[in-house]
């Protein structure tokens, strides 16, 4: 059923997201929104119609309120409000393009310039060298910080800061020795693309960094372009196989050649790909990233609430096994990941509903697992001492935790009303200085803390 007020407040709060106007600017064209209705209405039209041809016609002098219209409304109402894209529209939109096709190549590039001073990809084994898997977030990662700074139209100070990072990261990283059994290489490796996705994040999110609602924007574009990325992937993947079937249908082996230029340009090409997805909302699926999330949040409940139970009636842990340790830290980061993503999809008008309560649940149920893989972690560190592994999950658990806590607590006083939702959103994106800073640690403490081993 037609909410006239909930549309317009709709209205009114992509303005406030997606623009540069005042509170006052937004306040005055919200008022001439509503005199158009009232006239409209009064002139015989129903509120939806009234509604949409009023945004329509502040559409025609705005652009923010052009692109409302192309974003929220029904595909069949989007073709009678929205007018063909203006020109300057197609110039940016050209100029994107354009910008996805140089990085890309310029990424695929970098991956291959190694290769000519005799430093392959490959070792005598067939295995990929360690320092294009300690590198690999340097090969494409900073293009898109480049590709936002371009799009945010960011200072020469921020250029210059933001770069100064990767190269910083980039000359630590490779000038850090390694010494057997490389606990601390394994660990940069896994937490160093954390940290500079999250530099990256300061990028997309432009002047907005310092605000709570910014940051739930990288949040929502994080858990989106990780879909879209494996859905074009996929692709490449497909691409992949089937060129190489065809071609061995007339005895010609190609899986070299696709292997060192169709993977590499093309995995670079699907990353800057996805990037522009997102940022644009060009896909198809735009609105299937929400939907996932919802479907997965109840499956994910039941295994892990099996599991739960499965354990109990058993008395068998496997949190002994440092290996299953791992393995649930991943699934924890995954289902806080899944959590977050219905928290940053969630229209905050909205009244608790449904899925609210099965976040809830979810969380519970992830801190009932993370608290015996916490009691696991301390049990080995007093048997077996401290090691850069140890100490690395006891500290990824404790920050899993901190933050699984606070949105059970923030979530239960949500439910008795004693706040609105957006103070869950403040405390989660406030809770991203945390893992900042403990990825940061681990990839550039922790080497010098264990002497390289």
């Amino acid at each position: 059923m037609f909410d006239l007020e909930t549309e317009v407040h709709s209205w009114s709060d992509h303005l406030r997201a997606h623009g540069n106007l005042s509170d006052a600017d937004i306040h005055e064209l919200e008022n001439h929104l509503r005199d158009e209705i009232e006239d409209l209405i009064v002139a015989g039209l129903t509120p939806d119609e009234a509604f949409l041809i009023s945004v329509k016609r502040l559409g025609n002098v705005d652009a923010i309120s052009h692109e409302f219209a192309k974003v929220n409304t029904e595909s069949l109402w989007k073709h009678l409000l929205v007018d063909p894209i203006d020109s300057l529209a197609k110039q940016l939109n050209r100029r994107d393009i354009t910008l996805v096709v140089i990085f890309a190549l310029l990424a695929g590039t970098l991956f291959k310039i190694p290769e000519l001073f005799g430093f392959g990809l490959l070792d005598q084994d067939g295995e990929i060298k360690i320092f294009f898997i300690k590198n690999f977030s340097f090969f494409i990662l900073p293009f898109i910080a480049a590709f936002f700074l371009i799009k945010r139209k960011a200072e020469l100070k921020t250029w210059a800061t933001i770069l100064g990072i990767f190269i910083l990261a980039a000359v630590i990283i490779n000038v850090y020795p390694s010494f057997d059994p490389h606990h601390t290489e394994v660990l940069t490796i896994v937490h160093l693309p954390l940290f500079l996705w999250l530099v990256v994040g300061a990028t997309y999110i432009g002047r907005e960094w310092q605000g709570s609602k910014g940051r739930m924007n990288f949040i929502r574009f994080t858990g989106e372009a990780f879909i879209y990325g494996v859905l074009v992937m996929a692709g490449v993947m497909v691409l992949f196989l089937f060129t190489l079937v065809i071609f061995e249908a007339i005895q010609i082996d190609v899986q070299k050649f696709l292997a060192e230029y169709l993977l590499i340009y093309g995995g670079c090409a699907a990353a800057m790909i996805t990037v522009y997805l997102v940022e644009a909302k060009k896909s198809v699926v735009e609105n299937f990233a929400p939907i996932l999330a919802k479907i997965f949040s109840p499956l994910f409940l039941i295994i892990m609430v099996a599991f739960l139970i499965v354990m109990i009636i058993t008395g068998n842990s496997p949190f002994m096994e440092r290996e299953f340790l791992i393995g649930f830290d991943f699934m924890l980061a995954l289902v806080l990941g899944l959590v977050l993503y219905v928290i940053s999809a969630r229209d905050i008008r909205q009244p608790a509903n449904l899925f609210d309560y099965l976040n809830l649940a979810l969380i519970l149920t992830a801190l009932a697992i993370d608290g015996v893989a916490l009691s696991a972690i301390l049990f080995r560190l007093s048997a077996f001492g401290i090691t850069p592994n140890k100490l690395a999950a006891l500290g990824e658990n404790l920050a899993l935790l901190g933050n699984l806590v606070g949105l059970a607590w923030l979530y239960i006083g949500y439910f008795k009303k004693k706040f609105d939702f957006t103070k869950i959103i403040k405390w989660q994106t406030d809770y991203l200085y945390v893992y900042f800073t403990w990825t940061a640690i681990v990839a550039f403490i922790f080497p010098i803390v264990f002497r390289f081993n």
